[in-house]
């Protein structure tokens, strides 16, 4: 399954790159016949190698290395059609959170992609069983979520369509705080 950690890694590293993650925050997994592939707990997005990915059967009872937030891919996986997920923390959408409900792009590139997109307010917004539930629904009817103060959750059919996804949304988030006079 080279392929697969070969996409993992090609996306780490741009999403590196944007500043959609800083140290080892955010994680990525993708789903393969009964197979979760996802980066291991304290990972760098920026120079993830193979070995940083590891294959847990999606029946599995324990993480392992894998990410801590591994079940919550898990029941996203299992509650969803998606094949991917791509979690990031891109300081802008994350500061964003704080001071909306919702984002409804104003930027061209934005509304090319979404109308708007949730912000989850959650008591325990990190590898938590609410988490789990909350992302599994919410992720049945859209692909991507922002959890206020955590950071995104994309859940799509590929890795390049969630990682254009977590860039939009990121710009988006910026003009919209430049727009409200927010950022000097």
């Amino acid at each position: 399954m080279n392929f697969i950690k070969s996409q993992i890694i090609n996306i780490a590293k741009l999403c590196f790159e944007e500043g959609l993650v800083n140290g080892s925050a955010g994680n990525i997994s993708y789903i393969y016949k009964n197979d979760i592939f996802i980066t291991t707990t304290g990972s760098c997005f920026g120079n993830l190698k193979e070995q940083d990915i590891i294959k847990l059967p999606l029946n599995a009872k324990e993480k392992g290395k894998a990410s801590s937030e591994f079940f919550v891919h898990k029941s996203i996986f299992l509650n969803t059609d998606k094949k991917v997920i791509l979690h990031t923390h891109p300081k802008y959408t994350i500061l964003a959170s704080y001071m909306f409900e919702e984002i409804t792009p104003i930027d061209s590139e934005g509304k090319t992609y979404f109308d708007k997109v949730s912000i989850l307010n959650l008591k325990n917004p990190s590898a938590s069983k609410e988490l789990e539930m909350a992302l599994s629904e919410a992720l049945k009817y859209q692909d991507i979520v922002i959890v206020k103060t955590h950071g995104v959750f994309c859940a799509t059919s590929n890795l390049m369509k969630a990682y254009t996804y977590a860039g939009a949304l990121e710009h988006s988030c910026f003009v919209l705080l430049k727009a409200k006079n927010m950022l000097k």
